[in-house]
């Protein structure tokens, strides 16, 4: 029997649909179900799995993300950044309208609840892995819809906007991450559907989700119908 990783707790409606929609099945017995990506052109860091767990590795993550993101679209026109593989897929554009609104807003959601809740109440331990996690996010096996607050509408005029945006959108993450307790952020769990998650788990979904993304946008770049017109 498989069931989905959902959500974490306090992502209430919105993040459930944002969980599922970033999420794949994991196996009672925590085997993986992976999606094979050879035939994407992806940094390693994607599926590569940060064992040790500590504040450095966790920044890493975050700053890998964001060069593989701008490496992603580097270069392409204005056609192949509108290009969409089908009526009711995303353009590459709109991936990354959709990563940098969901990140401010998931980890504004993720403050919300440490700051109410008490770690020490609790002796749960989280039911799944850091790794099993990346990699469940990160396997495009499944897709789903994306929260309607959370889907692109247009908002920024070029590609060069919406990476400034990003990058303003991620400081106040950064700047968290780099003053937070590696072992308050272990204590800290958060009861979800699935299971228990901690405080460091929450942060990597942030990343690992738009890493999700960035492998869609690569996915658009390897469609057979990709504009193969001159980059910038």
């Amino acid at each position: 029997m498989k069931r989905h990783i959902i959500h974490f707790v306090w992502a209430a409606p919105l993040l459930t649909a944002l969980w599922i929609e970033s999420s794949t099945v994991i196996a009672h017995d925590k085997q993986l179900n992976i999606i094979s990506t050879e035939h994407i052109p992806v940094v390693e860091h994607i599926t590569e799995q940060d064992s040790s767990g500590n504040i450095q590795k966790l920044l890493a993550h975050y700053e890998q993300t964001a060069t593989h993101l701008k490496k992603s679209v580097a270069g392409l026109t204005e056609e192949q950044l509108n290009f969409s593989p089908a009526e009711d897929q995303w353009s590459i554009n709109q991936c990354v309208e959709h990563i940098v609104l969901s990140e401010p807003m998931i980890f504004g959601m993720f403050k919300q609840e440490t700051s109410k809740s008490d770690p020490s109440k609790t002796s749960q331990k989280p039911s799944y892995t850091d790794e099993e996690i990346v990699n469940s996010i990160t396997n495009r096996s499944e897709k789903h819809q994306a929260p309607e607050i959370l889907k692109p509408t247009g908002k920024y005029k070029n590609m060069s906007e919406a990476l400034v945006a990003f990058e303003n959108g991620r400081k106040e993450i950064i700047n968290y991450i780099k003053n937070a307790d590696i072992n308050a952020l272990r204590d800290h769990i958060s009861q979800g559907p699935a299971g228990p998650v901690d405080g460091y788990q929450n942060l990597l979904f942030i990343t690992t989700h738009s890493d999700r993304h960035i492998l869609q946008i690569e996915e658009i770049k390897a469609h057979p119908n990709f504009p193969k017109g001159k980059t910038k």
